[in-house]
């Protein structure tokens, strides 16, 4: 045989392995998608009243986050939001574990906002290990899904490039969704916020309130959309702050060291908002289970 023949028989095998191994994988990853593709199909079918959670940064508030998670479950909520930072270190794959392991109590759908200490431009790999630890809808950073008789848009203020903007594809991506969806309801989660207060947290002027122009493009959209709330993380403070009629409201108290006294909303909590037809009401909750808000 020549050396040439032999070569191309060993090329097609080798082909041929990628071929059914690439194969192999895709239905791996199809099988592992399924069980949120039936969650979200079920979303869709809510009827009547329902409830979601809402909290963020947890980082390595490992007993406080146990103790949050908890209380949630105990409301039953169809699902719940997480405004970011799950994790201290970017890319660390023992604290994915650890996170999961304190989340296995979790029996509901469980949607995930990108924060600065989940992925970092400068941690290699840092993207990848989010996507594979997240089971994300379409495995995007920024995504939109729907419960009941509303509209739920999870957007991503850390992207490459746009670090704490909502600009470029990602706005346009937003401006159709918003514009096409018929819900009721249209609930809006980031991780930075756009109308963060001095004293009452550490990031003022350096959230998406660093460019103004194009936060107040975002807000404007949100307002030509009639968004009803808009939920966000970052300052490790409670904070509710109604703009144009929407309320943000910042939700980072799920366990990192606190940015305020007590008294400016720097305490440990969660939100319950409740959906019942036309009305949407919430709870914010703190760590020992005392209703701090209600909204």
């Amino acid at each position: 045989m020549r050396i040439a023949d032999f070569g191309l028989r060993i090329g097609k095998r080798v082909l041929l392995v990628i071929l059914i191994y690439s194969g192999l994988i895709t239905i791996a990853f199809t099988a592992q998608d399924q069980p949120l593709q039936q969650k979200l199909a079920a979303l869709e079918k809510v009827t009547g009243k329902f409830s979601f959670a809402v909290l963020g940064d947890n980082r390595t508030g490992d007993e406080i986050y146990r103790k949050i998670i908890g209380h949630i479950m105990e409301r039953k909520p169809t699902f719940i939001v997480n405004t970011g930072d799950q994790i201290e270190k970017p890319g660390n794959r023992g604290m994915w574990a650890n996170f999961w392991e304190m989340s296995k109590v979790v029996t509901v759908p469980y949607f995930f906002t990108v924060g600065n200490h989940d992925i970092h431009p400068e941690v290699a790999g840092s993207e990848q290990t989010y996507k594979e630890q997240v089971n994300l809808p379409g495995n995007e950073l920024y995504y939109s899904f729907t419960a009941g008789n509303s509209l739920f848009v999870v957007l991503d203020s850390y992207l490459k490039g746009e670090d704490k903007k909502i600009t470029g594809e990602q706005f346009k991506w937003l401006e159709k969704v918003l514009a096409a969806s018929k819900q009721q309801h249209k609930f809006v989660f980031v991780h930075h916020p756009l109308f963060p207060e001095a004293g009452k947290g550490k990031h003022h002027g350096n959230c998406l309130d660093r460019y103004k122009e194009e936060r107040d493009r975002l807000q404007a959209l949100f307002v030509k959309h009639g968004v009803a709330m808009v939920f966000l993380g970052h300052e490790h403070v409670y904070l509710r702050k109604t703009v144009d009629g929407i309320p943000h409201i910042i939700a980072g108290g799920g366990g990192a060291p606190l940015y305020a006294k007590d008294e400016d909303g720097g305490f440990h909590h969660y939100v319950l908002v409740t959906v019942d037809g036309d009305k949407v009401s919430g709870e914010v909750v703190d760590v020992n289970g005392k209703i701090r808000d209600r909204f």
